[in-house]
């Protein structure tokens, strides 16, 4: 057993949790490769049966799998029961309990899961050894080698040369639009190429303070999706959240990054398009949430659709992230999901980690406002089909799937500690000088470095 003290986890409780989970699994066999193959990963000479017969012949299996999304999946669950009909998912709620702690505490129960979603970085589930490498199993599977994936989308979830999960779902993000405000003012709905500088003149021109009515809306993830998005648009980072090219250092603290910071802090304190907190406390949180009809511009994903649908009093829409100096990303997050080191069952839970990129799954995914995660031409032009999107700016949707950006954190060594997040909510929507950004972003690639070489 590996000292806990390289592990490197954080907190005296996940290291607690740890401990007792590689102790049960040693106890079990279950913490890799054992002369039980059925609990071993596949080698290079094993066959991964990643399409098999449905012929009935099957043995039942039921594979546990870890998840906060309480219902949501059920669809997907039958979906994919139909298609295996001898393997049935029972959902693990999460129930807000740290995700390590549910491994550990069924570990102990002797009914380990099979599959989980992950809560925080993959680092630490990874340097805890809780979850198994992919990369045998994505190589012998024909659902992963005749698809089509966008470029880099596995590497995404890589490191120390282990594939330690796929994405889940491609949550896409799109600007909302409330075109009746629009309207008021007489601007016109602006087309899919817009600029940043279209989304503050904009702003201004929709903002009239004296009927409560403000260009964007108040919420802070506003500053962290579209301030990283800029970053990137106009040239000076190459990744979101200010990260370089390898994702090792944040570029934060550069001068053209600290500018781009000013100009997103300019539409509170220059141009009054957007409250800052104390503001917006005054008059009542109204434009905390764009379905207050009082804000023209706002931040929204697949968890916000189902609501504006059913409730806004307003006609809405949505528009692509806008063009910067040299490119337009947008702003995806990939939800993993990972296979247990502790499954007992793992032929059963690697195809339903590989059924996700079926078209079936996708199509499903595409009906609850995420993005398809192949490129297929029989998938992207489902998206006119899909009834969420019926009467709304579907060319829009399609142009945040293409130019989407994968917001960083997964694989970063240290990335619980780089406060990045509250630092610059503080200085756009409070009075926090923003030269602060430069020793807390120092101190942070200071420890990334040291925490990386510590892990080699």
């Amino acid at each position: 057993m590996k000292s806990l003290k390289k592990k490197r986890l954080g907190t005296s409780i996940l290291a607690a949790v740890l401990s007792l989970t590689f102790m049960l699994a040693g106890c079990s066999g279950n913490s890799g490769p054992s002369g039980n193959k059925e609990n071993s990963p596949p080698s290079g000479n094993d066959t991964v049966v990643t399409e098999p017969g449905q012929d009935g012949d099957q043995e039942p299996v039921t594979l546990k799998f870890i998840s906060w999304k309480d219902g949501t999946y059920d669809e997907l669950y039958e979906l994919f029961h139909q298609k295996y009909p001898w393997i049935t998912i029972e959902q693990i709620p999460v129930n807000k309990q740290p995700i390590m702690e549910i491994i550990a505490s069924l570990e102990a129960a002797g009914t380990p899961a099979d599959v989980t979603e992950i809560d925080t970085d993959l680092v630490a589930f990874e340097q805890g050894e809780l979850i198994e490498d992919l990369t045998p199993y994505i190589e012998k599977s024909e659902i992963f080698q005749n698809a089509k994936f966008p470029e880099g989308f596995l590497d995404t979830m890589t490191f120390n040369s282990k594939r330690l999960a796929i994405p889940m779902v491609d949550v896409p993000m799109w600007i909302l639009v409330n075109k009746d405000l629009l309207a008021k003012h007489g601007v016109d709905m602006p087309s899919n190429d817009w600029t940043y500088d279209d989304f503050r003149n904009i702003a201004k021109q929709i903002t009239d303070s004296n009927a409560g009515e403000y260009g964007v809306t108040s919420q802070p993830e506003i500053q962290m999706r579209m301030l990283s998005s800029k970053a990137i648009a106009d040239g000076y980072a190459a990744n979101h959240q200010y990260m370089n090219e390898d994702m090792t250092q944040s570029l934060l603290s550069t001068p053209e990054i600290m500018n781009e910071v000013k100009w997103f802090q300019e539409l509170v304190t220059k141009d009054g398009s957007m409250q800052s907190n104390a503001a917006a406390e005054a008059d009542g949180n109204v434009t905390k949430d764009f379905i207050n009809g009082k804000t023209g511009f706002a931040i929204g994903g697949d968890w916000v659709l189902p609501t504006l649908k059913e409730k806004a009093p307003f006609q809405w829409d949505v528009l692509p992230f806008p063009k910067g100096k040299v490119s337009q990303p947008g702003y995806s997050i990939y939800g993993p999901l990972a296979m247990l080191a502790g499954s007992k069952q793992k032929e059963a839970a690697f195809l339903w980690l590989s059924f996700q990129f079926t078209p079936e799954a996708q199509k499903w995914k595409i009906d609850q406002g995420a993005n398809a995660s192949v490129n297929d031409s029989e998938i992207t032009a489902y998206y006119d089909e899909a009834p969420i999107w019926e009467g709304k700016n579907i060319e829009a949707v399609k142009i945040a799937q293409q130019n989407a950006r994968i917001q960083s954190g997964l694989t970063v060594v240290g990335w619980r500690e780089y406060n990045y997040n509250n630092l610059l909510n503080d200085i756009i929507f409070g009075d926090r000088d923003i030269n602060d950004i430069i020793p807390e972003t120092e101190a942070w690639n200071k420890k990334t470095i040291e925490l990386r070489e510590s892990l080699k």
